[in-house]
């Protein structure tokens, strides 16, 4: 339990920690003045903004992320078997930097990422969608919403981009639901199981299951970041085409142009 605390906190605190450093860095640079750099994550307040950028930045991330994964799990597999691969310092610092830069590239890219197509939805023509732009991004972040939120957004805007005029009578996709279960299952399950493994087991027997969950989480997380690459695209595509056939495409609300934000937000506390 103690294990399973102290990652907890050493995320919560990392976490912030970037926060922080990003903050420091976009003031330092005045970023927020240069308008190509903020038209990347917020894209134009009226009207279409086309996601290609943005796409290609968080896609990229994710498969870095995918190769990453398959390097660390051959490792870890090596090391499984009683042949473990010796890597000097000098690697296992390049490790711990590409491992810090690639999760947080994409814990601020996806929620950007989600916020784009949740804007683009509703300047499709999508009217009435229950999260605002912001929530679709901030609830990958709060809990205990983020538990359940970021699931019910991305079904939302995938059924928004299926057919934004009808969208309400739209299925969302299977690769959603089994994207979020797998998520739940790889962030939270082995952190449960290790957990448990802690209370009940000799302190031997709790390190074998440890190493078990670590290779288990990391074969996850491929079918995963496979899973969440495809629905970004398949998102990607739906809304580009309807856009290319719906070249003046009116916002579908007030909350879509930054305008009444004060009750889109209302609606959702």
């Amino acid at each position: 339990m103690n294990a399973m605390l102290a990652r907890l906190a050493g995320w919560k605190s990392g976490f912030l920690y970037a926060l922080l450093q990003v903050r420091r860095a976009s003031a330092a640079l005045a970023l927020r003045d240069h308008q190509a750099f903020t038209s990347i994550i917020t894209g134009s307040p009226h009207g279409f903004t086309d996601p290609t950028r943005l796409t290609g930045w968080t896609c990229n991330f994710l498969y870095a992320h995918l190769a990453f994964v398959v390097v660390v799990g051959c490792i870890r597999a090596l090391e499984a078997v009683g042949t473990p691969l010796e890597l000097s310092p000098a690697t296992e610092t390049i490790r711990f930097v590409l491992r810090m830069i690639i999760t947080y590239g994409i814990m601020l890219l996806l929620p950007a990422w989600t916020l784009r197509a949740n804007h683009n939805a509703r300047q499709l023509g999508a009217s009435g969608m229950k999260f605002a732009p912001e929530w679709a991004a901030g609830w990958y972040f709060l809990p205990p919403g983020l538990f359940w939120k970021p699931y019910q957004v991305m079904k939302e805007v995938w059924q928004a981009s299926v057919d934004p005029t009808d969208w309400r009578e739209q299925r969302g996709s299977p690769l959603v639901g089994w994207w979020w279960a797998l998520w739940l299952i790889a962030s939270w399950g082995g952190l449960l199981g290790l957990a448990i493994a802690t209370l009940v087991l000799e302190a031997s027997d709790a390190q074998t299951v440890e190493i078990a969950i670590g290779i288990a989480n990391l074969l996850l997380h491929i079918p995963l970041t496979l899973l969440l690459l495809t629905i970004i695209l398949k998102i990607h595509g739906m809304q580009m085409r309807h856009h290319d056939t719906a070249p003046d495409p009116t916002p579908a609300d007030a909350s879509a142009t930054g305008e009444g934000l004060p009750n889109s937000t209302r609606s959702q506390r």
